[in-house]
């Protein structure tokens, strides 16, 4: 493989120009060129992100010789289609999230890539970004003690416009495919494949979901509660909460910059009304109006102070995701030990599960 690892972006909207900006940080990456159905968002894209060749069509980027790797980011409804003309032709693929609209259409793709023995990954930036990889490496450990619960939620107030990719369901629109997709990847990332997936969800009048919850139960009896809206804000962030301790992971949990770690050990009540030499103590000082007063600088004196852990991020983030595809391409790797396809498989089967208990199915299916 060349020096430069030469990409080529199928789609030129909003993801994809960000995608571009990514790349221009990148000295071992060059965008080569840009292909989309309509001519006036190439022209907003090349205005941006001046490139050497702009395609006429997908079938002509995909069969350009010169490219090593290409970048879906057309609309959700199109990715298996997308996705399989780059595979068919030879491509490697970085396709953007969710993957696909359904599980058979992952299983679908991840079989051509497997087949073709092609490097296939789909575009979750959050799971690069530094401070996700190390919140990763502080689950595996044993620092938080055991691992019991996690929360988060994505919500940002968007205007109702029912033919827009967010509330369409011709384009696979609804928050649980567009926002939803965050937290449950991060769910699986953290936990595995869960065992059990309810959830409820408020719906449009053209029937997509426009704000769901979600709870997942995961082996070891280990729980998230997840949240996703298109019409309201909410917290963006999230807390992953252990035995010994929780971490916090500031907004927006999806690009993350700084978060909290908190540790402790279990609180022990007294059981059938035998107190403990620590608990007569504490109750002892409670009912001393002098050490009651100071009781609560004693005693944060003694428990562990929340640490706060910032990683900035270089460039807008969507590098992170480049280098690891360019790294894996590098190695002859053919799948991201980051995220393998099994993975996105699995959050796409999550997904489906829930869809199927709200009746919801877009067009084709």
């Amino acid at each position: 493989m060349s020096k430069q690892i030469r990409w080529g972006i199928l789609g030129a909207g909003r993801i994809a120009r960000g995608f571009a900006q990514g790349l221009r940080i990148l000295p071992e990456a060059k965008l080569v060129g840009i292909a989309s159905r309509t001519s006036e968002t190439v022209r907003q894209f090349t205005r941006m992100h001046p490139v050497e060749r702009v395609y006429a069509s997908y079938e002509e980027m995909v069969r350009d010789p010169s490219l090593d790797v290409i970048y879906v980011a057309t609309p959700h409804n199109r990715h298996v289609h997308d996705v399989t003309l780059c595979l068919e032709h030879g491509k490697a693929v970085l396709c953007e999230k969710p993957f696909t609209v359904n599980a058979r259409q992952t299983r679908q793709v991840i079989e051509l890539a497997r087949a073709r023995r092609l490097f296939c990954m789909e575009a979750m930036w959050m799971r690069f970004i530094p401070l996700i990889r190390r919140v990763a490496e502080l689950a595996a450990s044993d620092q938080l003690g055991d691992l019991r619960m996690f929360m988060a939620d994505f919500g940002v107030a968007n205007a109702y416009q029912p033919q827009t990719r967010l509330y369409n369901p011709a384009l696979a629109g609804g928050a649980l495919l567009d926002r939803g997709v965050y937290p449950i990847s991060l769910a699986h990332m953290l936990f595995g494949k869960p065992e059990e997936v309810v959830g409820l969800a408020g719906m449009t009048r053209e029937g997509v979901d426009e704000h769901s919850a979600l709870v997942l139960r995961f082996p070891k009896g280990r729980l998230a509660v997840l949240a996703s809206s298109l019409s309201s804000f909410g917290s963006n962030g999230a807390i992953l909460s252990g035995t010994h301790g929780k971490i916090q992971i500031h907004a927006p949990f999806f690009c993350p910059q700084r978060m909290t770690i908190e540790r402790y050990q279990p609180t022990l009540d007294p059981v059938g009304g035998d107190l403990t030499l620590k608990h007569r103590l504490v109750e002892a000082i409670k009912q001393n109006p002098v050490l009651n007063r100071v009781y609560p600088v004693m005693r944060s004196l003694v428990r562990p102070r929340p640490r706060d852990v910032t990683m900035r991020i270089k460039g807008n983030g969507y590098n992170y995701e480049a280098a690891e595809v360019m790294r894996c391409l590098r190695l002859g790797l053919t799948e991201s030990p980051l995220m393998p396809l099994d993975e996105t498989l699995q959050i796409m089967e999550t997904m489906d599960t829930v869809r199927a208990a709200w009746g919801l199915k877009y067009p084709g299916e």
